[in-house]
């Protein structure tokens, strides 16, 4: 994401990408099941996501990867 301040919400993930807001939940959920984001809860509610820590220390790597 251009923008990627270390938290995102789904809604600003939706509108970057062109796609709808449950299609990001939906593949962010899998993201949180591997390991790759980890989700802010507020009040028993997902209000936003993180990149974990193993993503953030494999970046570049990752990155390699997926070109």
């Amino acid at each position: 994401m251009k923008k990627y301040k270390g938290e995102f919400t789904p809604i600003e993930v939706s509108r970057e990408l062109g796609v709808t807001n449950k299609t990001v939940i939906n593949r962010l959920a899998v993201l949180v099941k591997i390991g790759f984001v980890e989700p802010n809860m507020v009040k028993e509610r997902i209000r936003s996501y993180e990149l974990s820590f193993f993503a953030k220390e494999n970046e570049k790597r990752i990155k390699k990867l997926l070109k």
